[in-house]
């Protein structure tokens, strides 16, 4: 099996969203290092009372699998967040994301995008579900 070859990074961002970054190939295990780190960021924006919103840009990844899946399967049903939106250019990815997404019935407060301006509006917008 294939190592994950990657520099990830997850940031709290001055504007209160946490962004996160693919890039390489990923696996099981990089994709739930992310995930850790994204629960540490949600747990503490919860205790300060703001609403946890996650941007993920996904350009970078250079493929999914199996492993891949489940572990952002795993993260997008045991972090609490608000909402989330993410991005890539690759359309077969953004295809197997979506509908992730719609199987977790978490279509209400996460969505993929084409790009960084759109998936970012949304995310910061007062209101999404009239977006």
């Amino acid at each position: 099996m294939d190592s994950a070859t990657n520099a990830n990074t997850v940031t709290l961002m001055p504007e209160g969203y946490v962004f996160v970054q693919l890039v390489g190939k990923q696996d099981y295990m990089s994709m739930d290092e992310v995930a850790k780190k994204c629960a540490r960021f949600a747990d503490d924006l919860r205790a300060q009372g703001k609403p946890v919103l996650g941007l993920v840009d996904f350009t970078g990844d250079s493929g999914f699998n199996s492993g891949t899946n489940k572990a952002v399967m795993h993260a997008l049903e045991s972090i609490d967040y608000d909402r989330a939106a993410l991005y890539g250019r690759d359309k077969i990815l953004s295809e197997v994301t979506k509908a992730v997404v719609l199987a977790l019935g978490k279509s209400q407060n996460t969505k993929v995008f084409a790009n960084k301006e759109e998936a970012l509006a949304w995310l910061v917008m007062k209101d999404p579900l009239a977006g």
